[in-house]
């Protein structure tokens, strides 16, 4: 079955702390949206689109390490 030609990406909506946002790919790059909390006027945004950027795992520190 053909793709849509329309179709730009996809998004999942997912939940973390009990807060809500969705995330997915949309032209190849990884992004999040977020609800907007406080918006300041009614024509401010109520969704940010972010590119998503992963985070580092901490790694357990070794002895040796500064500060162990």
């Amino acid at each position: 079955m053909p793709k849509d030609p329309n179709e730009i990406g996809a998004l999942w909506l997912k939940e973390k702390n009990g807060h809500k946002y969705l995330s997915g790919k949309i032209n190849g790059e990884y992004v999040v949206v977020f609800k907007v909390k406080d918006k300041k006027t009614e024509k401010s945004p109520d969704y940010r689109v972010l590119r998503s950027v992963k985070r580092e795992q901490p790694q357990e520190r070794q002895p040796g390490d500064e500060g162990f």
